[in-house]
């Protein structure tokens, strides 16, 4: 007896009339593990995005096998469609799927200033170095591979970070010789299950890391030092340059990884020589501490990146944005600015971190029972404020996560966060004590399942018990794309006769990135000859460019690229030459790059519709069945005998094939394939994988 399965399994087809035959294994083979590469057939468009804007659909999406956010499913890019699986943004550790916008406004203020263009130049193509460019139009339209560098020329690319929240990292190139400036992670969305992380394609400098003279962190976000460790893997000497705080949480992170890096110490008075490249520092206000904007020097060339910003007038550690010394560099000359976009399309200015200090003092003060506060775990400036409100009230504060208490515990040693009252106990301690005495901040603040806010919320927490009274305070953002984790956690805890207290109800969050109109200060700070909005979604990036025109720079001097596109900085001018295939780097469980869209694709289906095994026995020498065809299905319904129907569809089938004379086990399996899914189609228009296995077995004659 001989058993065939074959296991690539396809949902049903939309219709009675669709033919799904689906070969044996999978179209293209990963082969060589992380690395190999198939072109996806054309773009595609996933479910709509799921809280801030249209997505756009990338033409010409290219599959790895590490994974393209796109292909099966979803794909990035601009104009028209929208992208797989949604969009995500806001916070420091927000990944974004990137959404569309128009065009917003053009032209500008034609004033002078040091190189500064007047007048609007054309935005969508042009000639530079007899390569034709593009300045951000329509962006679903895919560049050629690049041409070797302009002598002089300084490259850059970004692997991630632009036309998306989160995974952050640019590589800066000169002479043969590279500078990379940040390297995070981005999180999955509901669209790729099972996957824990998601990576930079460090495919472009896998062959090239001999090249690289350092690796610059403008802070110690997770979307900016998330993927350091997978990074230092490949080569462990790697130069990490940052600020004291910042290399701080990234040890802890390499130590997970058994890692030890080469660290670069900085801060805002240095000046940093790394080959052919000149780094000098300025002081930026984020909401984390001792966070660095960066100007890069390279021949005769120089780009400013303000990494993530705000214009906070009275930060609580007393550090402001160096705006002065940004406006310096401009009195010397900044050919390219690539500026934070985040909250580019919110009007005005920012509210300040001092004052969300009163509203927590407030709330606090007031809860007659049990506070907990859910933060996100870098944030050292709220949980401070948080100390300071407890110890006025009397209240202890615990400290409830993994990484809450591992960043809260560098921030205490290097004396960013103080505790003169000795307020903070251990969550063992905390349980001893009456609620009306105790502060708990915790990690959860999107509706992770594992973490503490949620487990309170199912009352799953060893050591804290909530009850009607306790006031849970949201003193975070909501990241697109967890609305329905978070609010399902805001419902069981108004269920167990919880207050839940968000930013909408009370000033007890800000955000830390700059709206429109600190954009607009550091631009006309600066005055760049050319700029390149970075950090954001679509529709972010198109309204960081039209504040870069109406500001006086150059419409045609004006980048918009998204990742993989390749930008060159010749003689003043930044133009896009080219194009080059940039994926996602999966990382579920162990492995990192086996998990591919495919993979994805198939769990999406499983998740959704469940699978159907459909088992027949055939004679090998006339492909007639031997015994009745077993259909069994996981996921798909819970009604019994309700795929029985399809049992005699099957066999007659068998029966009419082998009538033709075919045996073949591959092409019977199909046959098998194609009836289930078009009988399923009709009768419960779902589209269940199906999982065909055919098994030979000669009929003994006599």
């Amino acid at each position: 007896m001989t058993a065939v399965q074959f296991t690539e399994p396809t949902a049903a087809p939309a219709a009675a009339s669709q033919d799904t035959t689906s070969g044996a294994a999978k179209d293209g083979a990963k082969g060589g593990g992380s690395k190999s590469k198939a072109a996806a057939d054309a773009p595609q468009q996933g479910k709509s995005d799921r809280a801030k804007g249209a997505q756009d659909a990338q033409g010409e999406t290219k599959s790895t096998s590490r994974g393209r956010r796109g292909s099966s499913s979803k794909s990035e890019g601009s104009s028209g469609g929208a992208n797989g699986g949604g969009q995500r943004s806001g916070g420091q550790n927000g990944g974004s799927r990137s959404g569309g916008n128009g065009g917003g406004q053009n032209g500008g203020h034609n004033r002078g200033g040091r190189g500064r263009g007047r007048g609007r130049g054309d935005s969508s193509t042009a000639e530079f170095g007899g390569v034709k460019t593009m300045q951000g139009g329509d962006m679903t339209v895919r560049l050629p591979q690049p041409p070797k560098a302009r002598k002089g020329a300084l490259r850059m690319v970004a692997l991630g970070g632009i036309s998306e929240i989160g995974r952050n990292m640019t590589v800066f190139e000169y002479n043969s010789k590279l500078l990379i400036v940040d390297c995070g992670v981005l999180f999955p969305s509901s669209t790729e299950p099972g996957v824990d992380l998601i990576l930079p394609d460090f495919d472009h400098i896998e062959n090239r890391l001999d090249q690289v003279e350092a690796l610059v962190i403008t802070h110690g976000h997770e979307d900016h030092i998330g993927a350091i460790p997978f990074l230092l893997k490949l080569r462990p000497d790697i130069p990490v340059v940052g600020s004291k705080f910042t290399l701080a949480l990234v040890a802890a992170k390499c130590r997970e990884h058994r890692i030890k890096p080469v660290f670069r110490e900085v801060d805002e008075s240095s000046i940093s020589n790394f080959g052919p490249f000149e780094v000098k520092y300025y002081d930026v206000n984020h909401s984390i501490p001792e966070c660095l904007g960066v100007v890069i020097k390279a021949g005769n060339n120089s780009v400013m990146m303000t990494g993530d910003i705000k214009l906070d007038q009275l930060p609580t550690d007393k550090r402001p944005t160096d705006l002065p010394k940004m406006s310096r560099f401009g009195d010397e000359g900044i050919d390219l600015l690539l500026m934070d976009s985040t909250n580019a399309t919110t009007p005005g200015i920012s509210p300040s971190e001092s004052g969300v200090r009163p509203a927590l003092q407030r709330r606090i003060a007031e809860a007659k029972k049990l506070v907990v506060v859910a933060c996100f775990a870098s944030n050292v400036y709220r949980v401070q404020s948080v100390v300071d409100a407890a110890a006025a009230a009397g209240r202890k504060v615990a400290l409830n996560g993994r990484s809450m208490l591992r960043n809260m515990e560098i921030a205490l040693e290097m004396g960013l966060l103080t505790d003169p009252s000795r307020v903070i106990i251990d969550m063992d301690s905390a349980g001893k004590l009456p609620p009306e005495k105790l502060v708990v901040v915790t990690t959860g603040t999107q509706g992770e399942s594992m973490a503490g806010l949620s487990r309170m919320s199912r009352r799953e927490h060893r050591q804290v018990n909530l009850s009607e009274g306790d006031t849970v305070l949201f003193s975070s953002s909501l990241v697109p794309g967890n609305e329905e984790a978070v609010f399902g956690v805001m419902n069981s805890l108004s269920q167990m006769g919880v207050e839940v207290v968000t930013g909408r109800d009370d000033n007890i969050h800000v955000s830390g990135h700059g709206y429109s109109g600190e954009l607009l200060f550091i631009y006309n700070a600066v005055r760049p000859k050319n700029a390149m909005p970075v950090h954001g979604e679509w529709r972010h990036l198109r309204a960081n460019k039209a504040l870069a025109i109406a500001t006086g720079v150059s419409e045609e001097n004006v980048v918009l690229a998204q990742n993989g596109v390749v930008v060159d900085l010749v003689d003043g001018k930044a133009r896009a030459v080219g194009q080059i295939p940039v994926g996602n780097l999966y990382v579920d469980g162990l492995s990192t790059g086996d998990v591919g869209d495919t993979v994805l694709a198939d769990r999406t289906v499983l998740g959704e519709d469940g699978f159907i095994i459909a088992t027949v026995v055939v004679d090998p020498r006339t492909g007639r069945p031997v015994s009745k065809p077993q259909i069994v299905d996981k996921g798909f319904t819970d009604e019994p005998g309700a795929l029985s129907p399809v049992v005699e569809l099957v066999e007659n089938a068998l029966w009419d094939l082998a009538g033709e004379g075919e045996t073949d086990p591959y092409r019977l399996a199909q046959a098998v394939r194609r009836v289930v899914g078009r009988w399923v189609s009709e009768k419960w228009r779902r589209k269940p994988m199906i999982v065909p296995t055919v098994i030979t077995s000669a009929v003994a004659e006599g």
